[in-house]
């Protein structure tokens, strides 16, 4: 067991599958104290159970994140549990949806602003109170490269992130006084359970194009390093982030793609 977030209580979204559960084992691996949460008992207690088995301390909180008292609940559970809540990752979203304006349900457009964007409000909101009163914190937005380009029948997954963006902004202005430092990570293609599947059929016929119009070539080609990323490739920046090593970083969009964004 390493010591970079020793000490240290966090609260991860979305934390039993994928990006979220890549970073909440790195961050106890460093460690920190982890509380994960998300919609689904058996990935999150899955998750604890590795951690443990690791030499690490976790716990699964049943927490949607689009609902504020269900969010009060896992801020209470958190404190009550370890003392404090010394960085917050929001990292619960849903897969990127598929279609223009003109195609989405209304259910699909609730649902992905509600998720990606007024989940990471609700946790930030509740969160700060705690972390001004304990002299600071870090808050991390786990958001994507879609935040920051255009892309062919993703608008309303692009602008949910994009939202994301900005509130790390703003409250990165609003609470630097009170010793929180708020910063995002913005991922290029990450292999996960959301898209394996996915990217397994693109990869089985490279010159196919699949949505989002698409070939797997062209997938690769997208990120300059020659490969798609994994979850720990996001996990360890998260770590940097959540450690006093980047005690002077705030308001700060972290682009952890391949290379995506240099073009």
């Amino acid at each position: 067991m390493a010591d970079r977030l020793a000490d240290k209580s966090a609260i991860v979204t979305g934390g039993g599958t994928g990006i979220g559960q890549a970073i909440a084992f790195r961050f106890a691996e460093e460690g920190a104290r982890v509380a994960l949460c998300g919609r689904h008992a058996q990935p999150l207690d899955e998750t604890v159970t590795e951690i443990g088995l690791r030499g690490g301390k976790a716990t699964a909180i049943v927490c949607d994140v689009s609902v504020p008292e269900q969010v009060e609940r896992l801020v209470a559970t958190t404190l009550e549990l370890y003392g404090r809540v010394d960085v917050l990752v929001n990292n619960a979203g849903v897969r990127a949806s598929m279609g223009t304006i003109l195609d989405l349900a209304q259910k699909e457009f609730e649902e992905t602003m509600a998720i990606d964007f007024a989940g990471s409000y609700h946790c930030s909101k509740l969160v700060i109170p705690h972390m001004k009163a304990q002299g600071g914190g870090s808050i991390i937005m786990i958001t994507s490269v879609s935040a920051h380009v255009g892309q062919p029948r993703q608008g309303v997954y692009n602008a949910a992130k994009a939202a994301q963006e900005l509130l790390m902004k703003c409250l990165a202005l609003d609470f630097a006084a009170d010793g929180i430092r708020v910063n995002s990570i913005c991922p290029g293609w990450v292999i996960t359970r959301l898209n394996q599947e996915q990217i397994a059929r693109m990869r089985s016929e490279p010159d196919r194009s699949f949505p989002p119009g698409l070939t797997y070539r062209d997938l690769l080609e997208l990120h300059p390093i020659g490969r798609l990323g994994c979850p720990d490739d996001v996990a360890w920046a998260a770590v940097y982030l959540a450690s006093s090593e980047s005690s002077w970083v705030t308001g700060t969009s972290l682009f952890v793609d391949g290379g995506y964004t240099c073009r």
